[in-house]
């Protein structure tokens, strides 16, 4: 997807500050937001100064490729970002790709038909792999941008990941962001159990104190 649910935004880039990883595979990349703020938020060591005649992805301690299928968003402004973007249908390739500390499917799961996108995952936890999965929390039909990779032809919820691996899930209004990895892991400020809501709810009142 192109781009995608803007109030998900924190929680993912939270995930991704917890996890710190080393390399990334961002699926879908859509207009490279993640990329960019991977980098930013994750990678960008902002206790030294910047060297505005190098990129962002040369100052930044995460290497990041990424996978589009579109080839009308593969924009200038990626070579910024993204070591590699593999320009093809991520089910046909995944099996040869190195293996990445962690793999952002940012709304583009709903995208893939299930039997092929559960292969893929369970290949991404076999080979350790933590995996961010969002999307819609229910089925709509989708056109946008005149794109026949725009439509959705899946809906997922907690039950599809659960023979994959470990699942951790939080709900933002309309979105589900999942968690997968091949062993229970809590990253405090994340999640679905009571504890971890009534942290968020101390916390979004004491920002209003």
């Amino acid at each position: 997807m192109a781009s995608s649910f803007v109030n998900q935004i924190p929680a993912i880039v939270h995930l991704v500050q917890m996890l710190r990883p080393s390399t990334v595979l961002d699926i879908g990349k859509g207009f490279g937001k993640y990329g960019f703020l991977t980098h930013e938020y994750a990678g960008i060591n902002n206790t030294k100064k910047l060297d505005p005649s190098r990129s962002m992805k040369e100052q930044s301690s995460i290497s990041i490729d990424a996978v589009e299928v579109d080839a009308d968003l593969m924009l200038p402004h990626l070579s910024q970002f993204y070591n590699k973007v593999y320009f093809d249908n991520v089910l046909e390739i995944y099996p040869s790709l190195p293996k990445y500390d962690l793999i952002l499917m940012i709304d583009i799961i709903e995208h893939i038909e299930k039997p092929g996108a559960l292969e893929m995952l369970k290949q991404f936890i076999r080979q350790g792999s933590s995996v961010i999965v969002a999307t819609p929390r229910q089925f709509f039909a989708q056109e946008l941008y005149e794109s026949e990779f725009e439509r959705h032809v899946s809906h997922w919820s907690k039950n599809d990941f659960t023979a994959i691996g470990y699942v951790n899930v939080r709900y933002i209004n309309e979105g589900a962001i999942y968690l997968l990895t091949a062993e229970p892991i809590i990253i405090r400020g994340f999640g679905n159990r009571l504890i971890d809501k009534i942290r968020r709810i101390a916390r979004a009142i004491k920002n209003e104190l």
